[in-house]
């Protein structure tokens, strides 16, 4: 995890960075971001909604990860939320 972090603290370089993390039901979206959070992998019940949680990997970088749940009836919300982002990974 520190190759990816060093990377983008290259790219965001001291700017606080909005992502939206987006996918289909159980592909790993709120794992991921609580690996990054806690630093350890965490039993997760599928998200209804969404989670937002700031990380700050190393210094100098601050994400503040948007982690959208996949239901069908939340795809259409998924626009409205990447306004303004930084990045996005799905």
């Amino acid at each position: 995890m520190g190759g990816i972090a060093s990377k983008l603290s290259k790219l965001f370089k001291n700017c606080p960075a909005r992502i939206a993390m987006i996918g289909l039901d159980s592909a790993g979206k709120t794992t991921i971001l609580y690996r990054f959070k806690l630093n350890e992998t965490i039993s997760t019940i599928p998200t209804i909604g969404f989670n937002v949680e700031t990380l700050t990997p190393t210094k100098g970088l601050t994400l503040t990860v948007w982690d959208m749940g996949g239901q069908e009836r939340m795809r259409p919300l998924w626009r409205m939320y990447l306004r303004g982002t930084d990045g996005e990974c799905e």
